[in-house]
């Protein structure tokens, strides 16, 4: 590709230090939909915001495979059978972490998704729900440079084990604690809880405080779907025939819960006259970690049929009664398959009537172990419409999703159905507009087709806005300056150049708010001759993010932040932002030193006098310590040390997006800026040159 080279000389404000912050996770917000949680756990070589996952190399050493998976299933149920909650087991697409998406029920993937990679000072960082988190929010990472050991904690106890160095950590207990924080509870002082900030040795029971913590965000446990007490055969639930329902086609469907290990749900069902088999399915796969049981009964008392789970990882239980009504009215009994941690939770009861071809050709999510290439196979369509919303008049109005400011974010999953299918989904801008429009659009499976996107107004006209296709396929689009209680449309096709046609995508619309959980920062502004740099030491790995605000300037011309490790010179993250909009960032900083970068950059690449930026930031996630005794009572905020001096020389390639266009903007193939700069104190010289590159 040509190289368009330019030399400019720079100056470098002298390196400041910045003020003490503390900042912390948000924690105290219950997950929005907590009967219908789920956890997945990404490949080794999923992408960490920079690092490769590597959570099965790091525990495959430590125990089976099917070991440690179970142990991080058993820490969610531990705390799970207390509250109102659910958390079931599902494939993941093996997406970055990260990659923007719904705030729940994500079809790609969990809301708690579990990694690894190497962290320094912590033995894990976690993150709660938090509406400024993204995706983010519920992931967990333990430090693959610890040691673990491993202890199936079985009727909790704990089979201690006196030949284990003390470096080496129980990772039942470890994972226990950062459970409680992805599920919003924050670390306490109180040294017997299982919240406790600092690792003390084994902890795998929850303390009465720990439960009364969890239930003052989710409530005691619950079963919402029994309207009556079901609990004897006498008071069994009837399962009634929906009208105009075909047996040949369609299946009842019945959602249910076990509230406790002794709990059982009974139901009465009236047979179908003439059908050659009844199939009875208690799904708990993928709706909670309940092993179930089953058994269904004639009008006399006598069994038909049971079944019961074997395994978390498999445990939905199937019976088939042939020529069910010549049995009279059949009883079905619900219950837990036995008195463990995994007998609790919710379930939903199929009654199918379908022959057995009809039902093998149903859509199969996968297993949750092989990821995208067995969930994008035979998966059904997230909706089967054929010109319901193919014109603006017939848009689908999605309502705002809870949890953010009101009205400021809407999401949805749909699908298309053929080359020609157009979808139009309308979206209400706020009548107190907080910020920029920006919409994310993302097509679902291993075979899955190549979308295109629009944003239009009332009259069918093209908003202006900037739009890029992401490199993985992804669109993002942005409005920096949306009109107050407009209508927007958002008009989703099949790219004309993809080869498949058909197929699921999930979509966000956000009218971006700036929220009270970011920190004011750094506030200054720069120019082409004079760039500011700040010294800043994060004192344990975190995930952070960055909002940075250009303004004062013109709308071709931007601020760019570069953040570089003082050490090893590496570029650790780069956002840039047109003056007059904000924009965000994520970044996973290890423990250590770094340099804030502040320049001003325009898209012609003539001179900027001036441009204001304000940087808010938060670290958004949150860690268990590896060892101390708790006297610091903001043990677990984010303190930052600063330095005053710092060696200013850099070699490698930055990743430069040039800024702002009305059309989209392709970030492939893309650019990078290389740099050469240094900085000598005693003669404030600098010297700076870049030059634009492409792969």
């Amino acid at each position: 590709m040509p190289r368009n080279n330019r030399r400019v000389k720079r100056q470098l404000n002298n390196i400041e230090t910045l003020e003490s912050r503390r900042l912390l996770a948000g924690f105290g917000t219950p997950w929005l939909d907590a009967r219908d949680l789920s956890i997945s756990l990404p490949a080794d070589g999923v992408g960490i915001d920079g690092y490769d996952n590597v959570l099965r190399e790091s525990l495959d050493s430590v125990t089976d495979r099917e070991n440690w998976e179970e142990l991080i299933l058993r820490a969610y149920q531990t705390w799970a059978i207390h509250a109102d909650i659910n958390i079931g087991l599902q494939a993941d697409h093996d997406l970055d972490f990260g990659t923007p998406g719904l705030s729940g029920n994500d079809p790609r993937f969990g809301e708690f998704r579990i990694g690894a990679f190497p962290q320094s000072g912590v033995l894990a960082n976690s993150l709660p729900f938090q509406a400024v988190a993204g995706t983010w929010s519920g992931d967990l990472f333990l430090n693959s440079n610890e040691l673990y050991s491993y202890d199936g904690w079985i009727d909790g106890v704990h089979q201690y084990d006196s030949s284990q160095p003390t470096e080496v950590r129980d990772l039942f207990s470890v994972l226990l604690h950062e459970v409680g924080n992805t599920l919003g509870i924050a670390d306490t002082t109180m040294t017997s809880a299982v919240m406790f900030g600092y690792y003390r040795g084994p902890k795998g029971l929850l303390t009465p405080d720990d439960i009364a913590w969890l239930q003052d965000l989710y409530g005691q446990r619950t079963d919402p779907y029994e309207l009556s007490d079901n609990g004897q055969l006498e008071l069994a639930t009837v399962v009634p025939t929906p009208i105009g329902f075909d047996p040949s086609l369609d299946r009842i469907s019945v959602r249910g819960s076990i509230a406790s290990d002794s709990d059982q749900d009974h139901y009465r069902i009236s047979p179908i006259a003439g059908t050659a088999s009844m199939t009875l399915t208690v799904k708990a796969k993928g709706v909670s970690l309940l092993k179930p049981r089953i058994e269904v009964y004639d009008q006399n008392g006598l069994s038909l049929a049971h079944g019961v789970s074997v395994s978390v990882f498999d445990n939905d239980v199937t019976v088939t009664i042939a020529n069910p009504s010549t049995n009279g009215d059949l009883s079905v009994r619900v219950a837990s398959a036995a008195s463990d941690i995994y007998s609790v939770g919710d379930y939903v009861l199929h009654v199918d009537y379908r022959s057995d071809e009809s039902r093998w050709a149903d859509p199969v999510p996968g297993d949750y172990n092989h990821g995208i290439e067995t969930l994008g196979e035979n998966f059904g369509l997230a909706d089967t419409e054929v010109e319901l919303n193919d014109t603006l008049l017939t848009a689908l109005s999605i309502a705002a999703t809870d949890g953010f400011a009101p009205e400021s974010r809407f999401e949805w999953v749909a699908a298309v159905s053929g080359a020609s299918d157009l979808d139009y989904f309308k979206v209400t801008a706020p009548s107190n507009l907080p910020g920029k429009l920006v919409i994310n659009l993302a097509s679902i499976g291993a075979d899955a087709p190549e979308l295109k996107v629009r944003l239009l107004d009332s009259n069918g006209a093209t908003v202006g806005a900037t739009g890029r296709l992401r490199r993985d396929g992804t669109w993002v689009l942005e409005v920096a300056q949306p009109v107050a209680g407009a209508d927007y449309f958002v008009q989703v096709s099949v790219d004309p150049n993809s080869v498949v046609d058909v197929g699921n995508y999930v979509a966000s619309a956000e009218f971006v708010a700036e929220s009270a959980q970011m920190n004011q920062f750094i506030s200054g502004s720069v120019s082409t001759e004079l760039d500011d740099l700040f010294a800043w030491t994060s004192t344990e790995t975190r995930i952070y993010r960055f909002d940075l605000t250009g303004y004062g300037a013109e709308a071709n011309q931007f601020v760019r932040l570069t953040i570089y490790d003082a050490v090893s010179h590496d570029v650790r993250m780069v956002l840039s932002t047109p003056s007059g909009t904000t924009r965000s960032a994520f970044a996973l900083l290890p423990q250590g030193d770094y340099i804030l970068r502040f320049t001003a950059q325009s898209r012609d690449n003539s001179n900027v006098a001036d441009i204001g930026y304000h940087l808010t930031s938060d670290g958004i996630s949150d860690d268990q310590d590896p060892d101390g005794n708790g006297t610091d009572p903001d043990y677990y905020d984010y303190n930052y040390y600063y330095h005053t001096y710092y060696d200013p020389v850099y070699y490698g390639p930055v990743y430069y997006n040039p800024g702002f266009t009305e059309n989209y903007d392709y970030e492939y193939p893309y650019y990078y800026m290389y740099y050469y700069w240094y900085y000598d104190e005693s003669s404030n010289d600098d010297g700076y040159d870049d030059g634009y590159g492409g792969t």
